[in-house]
């Protein structure tokens, strides 16, 4: 049995109340749960409202809010979506600061011995700056909210940046240098994220 129209605004209002405000994950839990009710509609032959009332017990678990410091200070997310986003952050954060520390030593062992290493460095910086600053400014002309977002905001890369301008680039400390290569290295994981963003609001025709 189809849904109607009402019926798919009660599901949205439903996940809306449970903070699934992440539209890839709201669309794919939507998609779920729409399918869960038609087929108990249909093989119960049971009516929207019972339907619905024992689908979404059985998600309810799924989609109570959670708190997780890694992920959030500020808010809560459905327990689904903490798991799968405290997931990527992981890998996120471990990537980083792995390879963030393993190119801050290899640049600095090299520096002695090549010359133009700071100014390969600077120029580096400079370019991934530009380039990011106009994802920034692009991603921002929509407030629309997915998760390829959340992961794109997650290492304020303006405020690395403004760092590295400000002290990195003039006076050239030396454990600042390991922030240079965060945000370098965090640089591929931004474009990544925008891209999917995109990609995604393309696809659903979103504005």
């Amino acid at each position: 049995m189809k849904l109607t129209k009402e019926n798919i605004d009660l599901i949205d209002s439903y996940l809306e109340q449970k903070n699934l405000d992440f539209l890839d994950f709201k669309i794919e839990i939507k998609d779920h749960v729409a399918c869960e009710i038609e087929t108990k509609m249909y093989e119960e032959k049971s009516s929207f409202e019972k339907a619905f009332k024992e689908v979404i017990e059985n998600w309810n678990q799924e989609l109570n809010k959670t708190k997780v410091w890694l992920i959030s200070n500020e808010r809560e997310f459905p327990a689904l979506i903490t798991k799968k986003i405290k997931n990527k952050v992981i890998i996120h954060y471990g990537t980083v600061i792995v390879l963030s520390l393993l190119l801050g030593f290899g640049y600095l062992s090299l520096k002695g011995e090549y010359m133009h290493t700071d100014t390969f460095l600077r120029y580096t910086i400079g370019i991934c700056g530009i380039v990011y600053l106009f994802l920034r400014a692009k991603i921002n002309r929509t407030k629309l909210k997915t998760s390829y977002r959340f992961h794109f905001d997650y290492f304020y890369m303006n405020v690395l940046l403004v760092f590295i301008l400000l002290f990195v680039l003039t006076l050239n400390i030396t454990f600042s240098i390991f922030f240079s290569f965060i945000f370098l290295v965090d640089f591929p994981f931004a474009v990544y994220y925008f891209l999917r963003h995109h990609k995604f609001i393309k696809q659903y025709q979103l504005k």
